[in-house]
C-alpha cells in the first residue's frame, strides 16, 4: 500500500462510487481514509467505512448527526461538532442572568439538531425557552413572531447567506436595538454581511450594520496558542503565515478549515506509528490485509491520539469528536472583539473582558420587566366611607328605634309604621353595601363578599323603595277612584306587593348564582412604558367581580328596578296635588323617588366610564348611596322627630283632606267645612269620621278609604 492522496469529487453518489473504485481497483487495503470536508459526504461514506472498519479523520464535517456511535462508530473529525457551540452559549447566559431565550433557525438537520441540543441544554440549566422557530427561505414569519412576543435574547442558527436575510427583515420591522441581542452560529465568512446581492434584499451597509451591532458569535478557534509549537515544528502562527503567503487568505479573519486538514493528516500518522510496536509491525506497506483485532487496535491508538497541532491541543472523545476551543466575539462598530474562549475538554469558560467592558454598565434584561400596580379602593377613602356609613346606620337605627317606640303615637301610626321599618331597614343594608364594596376590591379572595353585597343591595332597594312605592300607590289608588266607592287598603296588603317583589329578586338571583356564578378575575385596565425605563412596564390590574352571562343578569335586574322606579315617579306624579296630613310623608317620599331616579341616572354612566379608577368608582358608586339613602331617612323621619320632641297637638293629625288631581279640583274637596279624622283604635288604617253634614260626609270618605 502506498501514501497516496486520492480526489474524490463533491458528490454524495460519486463519492461513494470512487471510494468503491479505488478499494476495488487501485487500494485495496485502504488503511485510513482523510477527509472529506462537506458534512453530507462524510455522512454517506461513513456509512461505508463502517463496514470496512477502517478510519475515517475529517477535518470539515461538523454535523451532529456524525456524533452517532452505531452509525459512525469509525468516524473521527479534528472539527469539533457544532453541538459543542451551545455550551458556551449556555455559559454566557448565566454570567448575564438571562433565563428567557429565544432560537430561530434554518431548516436543515445541522441547525435542526443544534436547536434541539440547546433547548435540552436550556431546559436542564433552568433557562426558558420562550420561542424555537424554524424557516426555509423566507425567515420574515420568523423575525414577526420574535417581535410579537417580545423576545430579547435570541439565539441564531443559521449561515451567513440566511443571516443577511435575517437582519434586514429584522431592520426592516424595526426589530434591532441595544435591547436585542443575538447569539449566532459565527463561523462566517469576512464582512459576511455585505454581500452582492444586499440591494435585492432592500437593505443598505448602514442597515446592516445597525442592524448586526452588538450580536455575539460563537465561532471555531481554527488556530492554536502561538506560543505552543505544533507537530512538525511548525507554530501556528507560522502556519498562518505560511496559508497566507501561499493563498491569500488570512486565517485571523477568514476561518477556513486548513489548520483541522493539517492536524487530521497528523493524528492519522501518530495512530499508525503508534501501531508498530503493537502489532508487531514497521513500515505502511506491511499494514495490508489488517485483521479484526488489528483494525480495533489502530482505533484504539487513535481514540488515545493527543497531540498540540496548529488548531490547538487534539484530543477525541469516546465517540471520535474532537474536544476543541470555540472563540465567543462581539461585534462592536464594524469589526468583532474577542472576549472569551471555552475549552471543551476542560469545561473552561476564559473570559478576556469582565461585564463591564462588555456592556459598559449592565447586560441587557432578557424580557421587559414589569411592576403590576393593582387598583383597589385606597385605605383612606375605605376608611372615611366606612365611617360614614357605620354612622349612616347608627342613624337609621335611631330612627328605627324611634319609629318602634312612638309607633302607637297618632303622627306615626298613620304613616303606617311597619311599612316605615321596612323602609329603615333597607337604609340599613343601603349602609353595610358601601362597607362590602370596599372590601370586595381590596381582596383577591372577595368572591363570597362579592355575592353577599350584590343580594344584599339588591334586596335593600326592594325593600326600601318597594315600601315607599306601595304607600304612595295607596295614596294614588284612593284618589283615582272615581267612583267615590268606600275602599279599604290595610297594611298586609302592601306587605304582599313588597313580597312579591322580593320573590322576583330571588329568583333572579338564585338564577345568577346557579347559570353564571360570580368569580374574581383580575383583569388588566392599563399597561404603558415607564418614562424613564422603556424596559419597564407598568401594569394596572382591577379584581373584578364577573359571571357568565353576567351582563345577561345585570340587564335584567337594571330593567325591573327601572321599571320600579318609573311607576314610582308615574304615581308620585299623578299624586303630586295630593295634601294628606293624615299621611303626611306621602310628598317626601315623592321627593326620595325623584331623588334616586336623578342620582341614578347620573351616577350609573359616571362609575361605567371611570371604571378604570377604584377609587373614582367607589367615590362615586358609595358617595351616590350614602347621599341618597341620609336624604330618605331625613325626608321621612326628620319631621316626625321634631314633631315629637316639639310636641304637637294630636287632633290637628289628620284634619283636613285636600287634592287637587291633574290640576282641577275634586267633587268634595274645596267645599264645606273642614272635617275631623279620628282613628278607630282597633284597626290601623282605617279611619271613622265626625258626623258632619253631607259634604263633610263626602269628603271624609276619601279618609275612611286610607
Amino acid at each position: 500500500m502506498s501514501g497516496q492522496a486520492k480526489v474524490i469529487q463533491d458528490d454524495e453518489g460519486y463519492a461513494v462510487n470512487s471510494l468503491f473504485a479505488i478499494k476495488t481497483y487501485y487500494e485495496p487495503n485502504i488503511l485510513m481514509v482523510i477527509g472529506p470536508l462537506r458534512n453530507e459526504l462524510s455522512e454517506s461514506l461513513g456509512r461505508v467505512i463502517n463496514y470496512w472498519k477502517i478510519p475515517m479523520i475529517s477535518y470539515g464535517s461538523h454535523s451532529p448527526l456524525l456524533t452517532n456511535e452505531i452509525r459512525y462508530s469509525k468516524f473521527y473529525r479534528t472539527i469539533p461538532s457544532s453541538l459543542g457551540m451551545n455550551i458556551p452559549r449556555v455559559r454566557m447566559m448565566q454570567a448575564w442572568g438571562w433565563t428567557y431565550v429565544a432560537s430561530v433557525s434554518s431548516n436543515g438537520q445541522v441547525f435542526n439538531m443544534m436547536s434541539q441540543d440547546l433547548a435540552a441544554g436550556l431546559s436542564a440549566h433552568n433557562i426558558t425557552l420562550l420561542i424555537k422557530d424554524s424557516f426555509d427561505n423566507d425567515p420574515l414569519p420568523a423575525i414577526e413572531l420574535l417581535k410579537e412576543k417580545d423576545a430579547r435574547i435570541i439565539v441564531g442558527n443559521f449561515y451567513e447567506f440566511d443571516a443577511v436575510k435575517v437582519f434586514c427583515e429584522a431592520f426592516k420591522l424595526g426589530f434591532y436595538g441595544p435591547e436585542i441581542v443575538w447569539i449566532l452560529y459565527g463561523h462566517f465568512e469576512q464582512n459576511w454581511w455585505e454581500p452582492l446581492d444586499l440591494e435585492q434584499l432592500g437593505c443598505s451597509g448602514e442597515d446592516m450594520l445597525a442592524a448586526i451591532e452588538g450580536h455575539f458569535a460563537v465561532q471555531l478557534e481554527v488556530l492554536g496558542d502561538d506560543q505552543v509549537e505544533a507537530v512538525g515544528g511548525i507554530t501556528p502562527q507560522e502556519y498562518s503565515n505560511y496559508i497566507k503567503n501561499v493563498t491569500g487568505v488570512d486565517l485571523e479573519l477568514s476561518p477556513k478549515p486548513a489548520p483541522y486538514a493539517y492536524d487530521a493528516v497528523i493524528a492519522a500518522a501518530l495512530a499508525i506509528n503508534a501501531s508498530y510496536e503493537t502489532l508487531g509491525k514497521s513500515g505502511l506497506e506491511n499494514f495490508s490485509n489488517l485483521t479484526g483485532d488489528e483494525a480495533s487496535e489502530l482505533n484504539r491508538n487513535l481514540d488515545d491520539t493527543q497531540f498540540d497541532g496548529v488548531s490547538g491541543r487534539v484530543t477525541f472523545d469516546v465517540v471520535g469528536d474532537r474536544q476543541g476551543t470555540f472563540k465567543i466575539t462581539r461585534f462592536v462598530k464594524g469589526k468583532y472583539i474577542d472576549i472569551a474562549r471555552y475549552t471543551d475538554k476542560d469545561e473552561y469558560m476564559q473570559w478576556h473582558k469582565n461585564k463591564s467592558e462588555i456592556w459598559g454598565t449592565e447586560p441587557p434584561p432578557d424580557r421587559q420587566s414589569t411592576e403590576v400596580h393593582e387598583d383597589k379602593v385606597s385605605l383612606h377613602l375605605f376608611i372615611v366611607m366606612s365611617c360614614i356609613s357605620f354612622v349612616g346606620v347608627l342613624t337609621a337605627t335611631a330612627f328605627l328605634v324611634f319609629n318602634i317606640y312612638y309607633r302607637n303615637e297618632r303622627l306615626i301610626k298613620m304613616s303606617s309604621p311597619n311599612l316605615n321599618n321596612l323602609i329603615i331597614i333597607g337604609c340599613i343594608m343601603c349602609y353595610v353595601t358601601i362597607i362590602l364594596l370596599g372590601i370586595e376590591s381590596r381582596r383577591t379572595d372577595g368572591v363570597v363578599i362579592c355575592q353577599i353585597r350584590t343580594w344584599i343591595f339588591t334586596v335593600s332597594f326592594t325593600l326600601s323603595f318597594g315600601a315607599m312605592f306601595s304607600k304612595t300607590w295607596r295614596v294614588y289608588s284612593i284618589f283615582t277612584n272615581k267612583n267615590m266607592q268606600k275602599r279599604v287598603i290595610k297594611d298586609h296588603r302592601l306587605f304582599v306587593m313588597v313580597g312579591v317583589l322580593l320573590l322576583i329578586d330571588v329568583v333572579l338571583l338564585l338564577a345568577w348564582e346557579v347559570f353564571a356564578r360570580p368569580t374574581i378575575v383580575n383583569t388588566t385596565i392599563k399597561e404603558y412604558r415607564h418614562t424613564e425605563n422603556p424596559n419597564l412596564v407598568i401594569k394596572i390590574t382591577q379584581n373584578r367581580c364577573v359571571g357568565l352571562h353576567e351582563e345577561y343578569f345585570t340587564g335584567i335586574i337594571l330593567v325591573y328596578k327601572g321599571l320600579l322606579l318609573i311607576f314610582g315617579t308615574f304615581i308620585t306624579w299623578q299624586t303630586r296635588n295630593v295634601s294628606i296630613p293624615a299621611l303626611n310623608d306621602s310628598r317626601f317620599i315623592g321627593l326620595c323617588i325623584y331623588n334616586v331616579v336623578i342620582f341614578s341616572s347620573l351616577g350609573v354612566p359616571l362609575s361605567i366610564l371611570l371604571a378604570e379608577n377604584s377609587d373614582n368608582t367607589y367615590g362615586i358608586i358609595g358617595g351616590l348611596i350614602i347621599f341618597c339613602t341620609t336624604l330618605t331617612l331625613c325626608l321621612l323621619f326628620l319631621p316626625k322627630v321634631a314633631s315629637i320632641v316639639q310636641g304637637y297637638a294630636p287632633e290637628d293629625v289628620g284634619s283636613r283632606v285636600m287634592s287637587n288631581m291633574n290640576g282641577r279640583s275634586s267633587r268634595g274637596y274645596s267645599q264645606g267645612p273642614t272635617s275631623r279624622i279620628d282613628e278607630k283604635p282597633t284597626c290601623t288604617n282605617s279611619v271613622t269620621l265626625e258626623p258632619p253634614s253631607e259634604v263633610t260626609r263626602t269628603t271624609d270618605t276619601r279618609s275612611q278609604e286610607l
